[in-house]
């Protein structure tokens, strides 16, 4: 029964990733309340039994925001991230999830028979625009149309991103490239968007100047794949 299950909080500044995990975790009768950032979390005034953080946001994050979560609450934490996180993070909380995230892996994790889960199903082909395997999980668990609204988000949160990480791609700021990645990757990973998810990782990852070109490329086509797919009304 819902009421017997976790009372969860959700802190990701990845508004897709966010978004679809906690309407996931929703429909498996979880409540679940959301937050932006660790300074939201630390205000607000409601109690859960366990906490799922993005290990890298802006602000207060990772190690110094599991350590503050801990003065104020004696909920379980769960770090979630789509990089490996350092040993320390690791340590400090109670079981780690890799992005893209099975809501089977946090049902297991919650309920206490699995401590660690790696992430979901691997791609059937990296040249696949999304991945069948989450594709065929998110039309399990809602209507067509609201999965028609979440990749529209995706692909709207893509299209506004490519400009700025362009901009920053032709500055030099390596920086602002790998962080501007590191949120796409998030939200493509959601939702199986695999070619714009490994374009972001190499981002992420790499020497921006010698993987850019080709990064970019990929993540503008894996748009323009996308678009053409809505507008043709997938996924009815």
């Amino acid at each position: 029964m819902a009421s017997s299950l976790p009372r969860l909080l959700l802190i990701d500044d990845d508004a897709i990733s966010r978004e679809v995990l906690a309407m996931m975790l929703e429909m498996h009768g979880y409540a679940v309340a959301v937050v932006e950032t660790g300074e939201e979390a630390l205000r607000l005034d409601c109690a859960v039994d366990a906490v799922l953080m993005d290990t890298q946001m802006p602000g207060l994050s990772g190690l110094e925001l599991i350590q503050a979560l801990r003065q104020v609450t004696k909920a379980r934490i769960v770090a979630i991230s789509g990089s490996e996180p350092g040993a320390a993070i690791r340590e400090a909380a109670d079981g780690f999830l890799l992005k893209p995230i099975a809501v089977e892996s946090v049902v297991a994790l919650l309920a206490g028979t699995a401590t660690e889960v790696a992430d979901a199903e691997e791609a059937s082909s990296p040249a696949d625009l999304i991945d069948p395997v989450v594709l065929a999980k998110l039309r399990a668990m809602m209507s067509a149309k609201s999965l028609w609204e979440i990749y529209s988000a995706v692909a709207a949160d893509l299209r506004s991103r490519l400009t700025p990480l362009q901009a920053a791609i032709e500055a030099g700021n390596d920086v602002e490239v790998r962080q501007i990645a590191h949120t796409i990757k998030g939200g493509c990973a959601m939702v199986g968007l695999t070619g714009a998810m490994q374009a972001a990782a190499k981002l992420e990852s790499s020497n921006p100047p010698v993987t850019s070109p080709e990064a970019v490329h990929q993540l503008r086509f894996a748009l323009s794949g996308l678009e053409d797919m809505l507008a043709m009304d997938f996924p009815t």
